[in-house]
């Protein structure tokens, strides 16, 4: 079973699933990252591992009725028998998870959709948290800032700062693995394709650049076992 929080679904149909399939199995997983894009990754899980997923991308209500008709209709054109759906922040409390195996996927730019803030996110995470802690065995959580759906540097580092100390804030969490994914791959979702038409390159975190009240967050988190 898989949560995802994310102001964009994700589900678009990635006609390299049954290659990335074929690659999961050898563990080729630098291959299997050039293959799967930021918004058609989902897609290729759910032939060998996907039973059920849960699209999240509002803290009460729903998306608006495009987005929502695009997650449907984008499920619908796998071929896969995966049952998917919407749920909001706040009906989490009312649901139970049905699996042996749960994983978490954040991506922060729902902080910035739909009038949501930084200011939003220990609550969010809270409510996360509680749902997960239903679960058997233990979850399996990642974290995502991506930098071209934010307004600017400033906002990302304070949604990664927010995620951070929350983090720290919850013993139950290890040592985080931290990747950084450098900005070679070619981008297609329509974000990317709107910024090269403007002869743009799209924007990204540097390393070098990340604050140092960051880079303590993470090494605090780091010496956990």
């Amino acid at each position: 079973m898989m949560i995802v929080l994310d102001a964009h679904a994700d589900t678009v149909k990635n006609e390299q699933s049954d290659l990335i399939s074929r690659l999961t199995v050898i563990q080729d997983f630098s291959r299997i990252g050039e293959l799967a894009g930021n918004h058609d990754w989902i897609h290729p899980l759910a032939s060998f591992s996907l039973r059920e997923l849960v699209w999240i991308s509002t803290i009460r209500g729903y998306p608006r009725s495009d987005k929502l008709q695009g997650f449907e209709k984008s499920v619908a054109s796998w071929d896969e028998r995966v049952r998917a759906y919407f749920l909001n922040v706040e009906e989490l409390r009312f649901r139970e998870i049905s699996a042996d195996t749960l994983f978490v996927s954040i991506d922060l730019d729902f902080f910035y959709s739909e009038d949501h803030t930084p200011q939003d996110v220990p609550a969010v995470l809270d409510a996360l948290f509680a749902f997960s802690s239903r679960s058997p065995r233990p979850a399996v959580w990642a974290f995502c800032v991506s930098r071209p759906w934010l307004p600017g540097d400033d906002y990302a580092w304070a949604l990664l700062e927010q995620t951070l100390r929350w983090l720290s804030s919850r013993p139950e969490f290890r040592s985080p693995e931290i990747t950084i994914f450098e900005n070679r791959r070619v981008d297609t979702s329509r974000t990317a394709q709107a910024f090269r038409a403007e002869g743009l390159e799209m924007p990204f975190l540097r390393e070098e650049d990340t604050p140092d009240y960051i880079r303590r967050l993470i090494w605090e988190l780091e010496r956990r076992d």
